[in-house]
């Protein structure tokens, strides 16, 4: 079963990449964190609280598909939706495993419920995804087509961040200013028109909020818990220094919500040398090739400058 809705408006396409481009995908797929299993057993463990329902999981923004394919594992059926055809093209190619058990919609988040009957969805999990969506539209879409007692999951994972002190100490301001005159090139191109503009400030707002930007109404939703690891690290990729205007985070947690902060150094960590961060950063973002290069001076003299705080590693 596939779903087609034809999207007139690409502004918001941030990650174009073709389906084909099997270089870019096997290396953004191998620089990405795991999500561990103890990780999953949290959202695992919160539905079994309000249900017992298996029937149907949807993975909003699944991009390559890695959430689909562990939901497939623990329901009857999943949806995986992107508003990108080429990454539904691309999550079909690396879930040959469970095919049989996902369907694939090309819609935005905001649309979900006209592909979906009213109160019929167990679980909706968005990963990396909540901070691009229309923030209304789309958690009243949510609302709509989940099941009474269902669960709604939504996280994000931020800019890398060195777990040894004195790396965080030494490093992590280098691998910061990379990262900044990575975005700073992208946000600034003259191509990216004023409306791109907005999503990209719109992003900033969001994830410099640890996603407590986004609002749970107690008369819709109930057992709200939110939590943060590592909050010593940023969240946001880019903020005022790439988008060149103010960033103003927002929270919106209301009382009786269930806020967790955890200091897990070892929580989705990989293990890189400097290679292997230059690496993150050629797929971390399609437009960093574009607007960048593998030649620019001024980037690959900090990365010179990153592998002598990491100790030559």
């Amino acid at each position: 079963m596939e779903f087609d809705q034809k999207l007139e408006d690409d502004s918001e396409h941030f990650w174009k990449v073709e389906a084909d481009d099997h270089e870019f995908w096997d290396a953004y797929i191998a620089s990405r964190p795991n999500y561990s299993q103890a990780f999953y057993q949290i959202i695992h463990d919160y539905h079994s609280k309000h249900s017992s329902d298996r029937d149907l999981a949807h993975d909003v923004g699944c991009g390559t598909g890695r959430v689909a394919a562990e939901l497939a594992t623990y329901y009857t059926h999943v949806v995986a939706s992107d508003v990108d055809a080429d990454h539904l093209n691309v999550a079909k190619t690396y879930l040959t495993a469970v095919s049989g058990k996902i369907s694939y919609a090309h819609s935005k988040a905001e649309d979900l419920a006209s592909y979906h009957p009213e109160s019929s969805v167990d679980l909706i999990a968005t990963a990396e995804t909540v901070v691009f969506i229309d923030t209304d539209a789309g958690l009243a879409s949510f609302s709509k087509i989940l099941k009474p007692g269902g669960t709604f999951a939504a996280w994000f994972y931020g800019r890398p961040t060195f777990s040894d002190r004195a790396l965080f100490t030494a490093a992590q301001p280098i691998l910061d200013k990379i990262m900044d005159r990575s975005w700073t090139t992208v946000i600034g191109r003259n191509d990216s028109g004023p409306k791109r503009a907005l999503g990209f400030k719109r992003c900033a707002d969001a994830m410099e909020s640890w996603l407590d930007f986004l609002p749970f109404p107690q008369e819709t939703w109930t057992d709200v818990q939110r939590y943060k690891w590592n909050t010593h690290g940023k969240l946001a990729f880019f903020g005022e220094t790439a988008c060149g205007y103010k960033i103003r985070p927002v929270s919106n947690i209301a009382d009786g919500e269930k806020v967790v902060v955890k200091e897990d150094l070892d929580f989705w960590k990989n293990e890189w040398n400097v290679a292997e961060v230059k690496k993150y950063f050629r797929v971390l973002f399609p437009g960093f090739r574009k607007a960048i290069g593998e030649d620019d001076a001024v980037t690959n003299g900090l990365f010179e400058e990153l592998g002598e705080a990491m100790g030559g590693e």
